[in-house]
Formats: C-alpha cells, structure tokens, sequence
C-alpha cells in the first residue's frame, strides 16, 4: 500500500504479471457473465418426453418440484407408456431424483436417475385378460446425464441418455415448465 498525498486517503495498487492478465480477465468476464444469467427458478415442474427403449418407442410425464433451497436438485414422480420390447406393451410408475452439476449461460448439464415399478398391458388377440400377478414386471432402473437449454426462465429443452435395467440404452427428449 502506498501513502496517498491526500490526507486520510490510501490507495492500493494491486500489480498483475503479464502472463496472469490475460487469467484475470477471462476470470473476470466469465464471472460477469454468469451472474448476470438469472438462475432458474424454484417451483413445481412439469415434463413430457418422448424417446427409445433399444429401438421401440415411448412417452413419458413428469411432476417434479425443484426446491428454493437448492435448486440444483429436483424430485419428480414420473409415469410412462413404453410400446413391446417384446410380446406386451408395459407403463412404470416411478419416483426419481436430476441434479443439476453445472451451468454455462443458457445451458445446463445434469444426472438423473429413476426407480419405477412396470406393469404390461393386459394382451391383445389370442392372449387377453390376463391377471395382475401375470402382468407384473418390477423393476426398472434407469440413470443418465443430460444437456438442457433454458429458453426463458421457465421453459427448457433436454436431451438425456440413460441407461439400466432391463433397458440398455434410453435416449430422450423432454420439455419441461417451471412453475
């Protein structure tokens, strides 16, 4: 620190080595940049997608809440109708948990994995009304990272890929609401 002329007054001067300036600046601006992005709100979510089991279709819907507290982390109940991977067509009903591990600007990476119960169809042509004990599945587990773009503060786009059991490989895409 050194002694301003004026009384009362110090001035600091900080020096920066050349080669570290250019690390200051991009500090600096990458900082501006990324508090002056509004964080995605808390609130309840709603979420629709569609995408792959292997190679057969399916849709899903979800109810989520992401909390004031720690917005990184969001709870969501999630149901879907998943067309045969074999002989039936089959729904799950699940509970899962996304955690949202960074955010660049608009975009946002995030882990996701979901624990759900499936049941089949009932049948169709030669074999129909079949019992619930014959329609019971169990388990299906799923866990995946993804990549999902803000559009304002409360709609998004994501693409996720997951993985489990039974499923080898699930990709999506989700529109999601916040509330």
């Amino acid at each position: 620190a050194r002694r301003d002329p004026r009384p009362g007054l110090t001035r600091i001067v900080v020096t920066v080595p050349p080669r570290w300036s250019l690390v200051a600046l991009t500090l600096t601006l990458g900082t501006a940049a990324a508090s002056a992005e509004p964080p995605r709100p808390a609130g309840f979510t709603l979420t629709a997608g569609a995408g792959a089991n292997v190679d057969t279709g399916f849709v899903e819907l979800q109810v989520g809440r992401r909390f004031t507290c720690a917005r990184h982390f969001e709870l969501y109940l999630d149901y879907s109708y998943d067309r045969p991977i074999s002989t039936f067509s089959f729904q799950t009903l699940g509970l899962g948990a996304r955690t949202h591990l960074a955010r660049r600007g608009r975009v946002e990476l995030f882990h996701q994995a979901l624990a759900s119960f499936a049941v089949s169809s009932s049948g169709t042509g030669p074999v129909q009304g079949r019992t619930l004990g014959e329609r019971v599945l169990g388990g299906f587990f799923t866990q995946g990272v993804g990549v999902a773009t803000t559009f304002d503060r409360q709609w998004s786009v994501a693409l996720v890929a997951s993985t489990g059991y039974p499923v080898w490989l699930r990709p999506e895409l989700t529109v999601q609401r916040t509330f």
